[in-house]
């Protein structure tokens, strides 16, 4: 929010100068840094992509197919990025595989010793979610490797973020940010939800809130064999969805859950076979209809969280619950009470006494909503409200119109408006 300057004269005038004098004196003569590192950072800000754009174009000629339209999403808009995903998982999966080889980065064949588990990890996906056996299939045939022996718990993770990672220079933006000292969880810098039931209508809004500019994508995916999706992605393009929704109207949204801290964990693999809970995310969306559909999908197989995140998922019948995993690491449901429910950073686990205690955005948002939602406006007011960073972005989803609304939370000015195909 920037704030109104109420007057001009000299008396304001010295005081600016004061300030300004003050801050040098505390940067130590830090400015030309300050001006390099704004430099670097739009330097970055306008080539991030381009070895992946060089990389698509040759992957795409070489399988004389489009699977993957890469666009500005506004003229003079470099974050964020357009994606259109359309074709089969399998021709997705040859496009992955071909951008992978020309950056360096190649999956791996499974030790004789793990076979028979990754045997069952395959036997999980053909019950839940066959499509990702044919990506892996496409992205396999690109290196001379059977989908049958890749190893697919390195496929889960450690090759998808190895290379999406790299190719958009997440850690280039980190290091000019300058952020790797405030790497610590806060429960005032993480992001929010709202789910609102108005009448007939549903909507939801979401904070991502960042310490840091990064990438990220707004994705329309159209898949042979799964229902349409309008995300949000980060770090995975496809994979990693932050919040969605697909043509069924059903909305998913994630947010990291620290507090209290013994609920954010970083788990390795675990000894049953597994679907990492942010590729999980993306499954719901292209397989399920309604909450209701979620949580029995959510029910039906292990969760893995490499790092812990909670979510919100409603639907256009109205229907909402926060889904968040125990200690046991067993997904537990929180379905709304009212015609309202709010997302922090904090577990619903802990009661909502707990919540409204301890995070000033929990309550925040739930006396405004309790004072009354009529509106899309009221929707929009309490989701800014707890907004906790100059930086992300803010989105605003209709489930019965299938439409999205986003701002770049450094320009509360311009609304992004976005819309799926029914």
């Amino acid at each position: 929010m920037k704030k109104q300057m109420l007057g001009k004269g000299p008396v304001l005038l010295a005081l600016l100068a004061l300030l300004v004098f003050q801050a040098g004196c505390r940067r130590g003569g830090d400015g030309d840094s300050g001006d390099s590192r704004e430099q670097t950072l739009d330097q970055l800000l306008q080539t991030h992509d381009r070895q992946f754009q060089e990389y698509l174009a040759t992957a795409q000629r070489e399988m004389g197919k489009e699977i993957l339209r890469y666009s500005p999403v506004a003229s003079g808009v470099s974050i964020p990025k357009r994606m259109d995903v359309s074709g089969s998982h399998y021709e997705y999966g040859g496009l992955v595989g071909r951008i992978a080889r020309l950056y360096g980065q190649s999956p791996r064949r499974v030790d004789a010793n793990r076979r028979e588990f990754n045997d069952r990890i395959m036997d999980m996906y053909r019950r839940v979610y066959p499509q990702y056996l044919e990506l892996a299939r496409g992205l396999g045939e690109v290196f001379g490797i059977p989908a049958v022996e890749l190893d697919f718990i390195y496929l889960e993770y450690d090759f998808f973020i190895n290379l999406w990672y790299g190719l958009f220079k997440y850690d280039e933006f980190r290091s000019v940010a300058d952020t790797a000292a405030s790497k610590s969880a806060s429960t005032s810098t993480h992001c929010s939800m709202l789910f609102a039931k108005i009448g007939e209508d549903v909507f939801t809004g979401r904070n991502f809130d960042d310490d840091h500019e990064k990438p990220q994508f707004v994705e329309f995916s159209s898949m042979d064999d799964g229902y349409r999706v309008l995300a949000n992605a980060c770090y995975i393009p496809y994979h990693w969805v932050m919040d969605g929704v697909n043509e069924k109207g059903l909305f998913m949204g994630t947010a990291n859950l620290v507090d209290p801290p013994k609920y954010y964990w970083t788990d390795p693999y675990p000894d049953v076979p597994a679907i990492c809970e942010h590729h999980l995310f993306r499954v719901a969306l292209e397989t399920c209809a309604t909450v209701d559909d979620v949580i029995a999908l959510y029910r039906s197989v292990r969760p893995w969280s490499h790092a812990t995140d909670h979510l919100l998922v409603a639907d256009a019948l109205g229907n909402s619950a926060v889904i968040e995993f125990n200690l046991n690491r067993e997904a537990v449901f929180f379905p709304a009470d009212k015609n309202y429910q709010v997302m922090t950073n904090s577990a619903y686990q802990e009661g909502i006494d707990y919540l409204l205690r301890n995070c000033w955005r929990f309550l925040q948002a739930s006396r405004m909503a309790e004072r009354g939602i009529n509106s899309f406006a009221d929707v929009e007011n309490i989701t800014r409200a707890i907004c906790g960073s100059d930086h992300g972005y803010t989105s605003f989803f209709d489930l019965r119109r299938l439409s999205m609304r986003l701002y770049r939370q450094l320009n509360y000015h311009t609304p992004l408006d976005f819309s799926l195909p029914r």
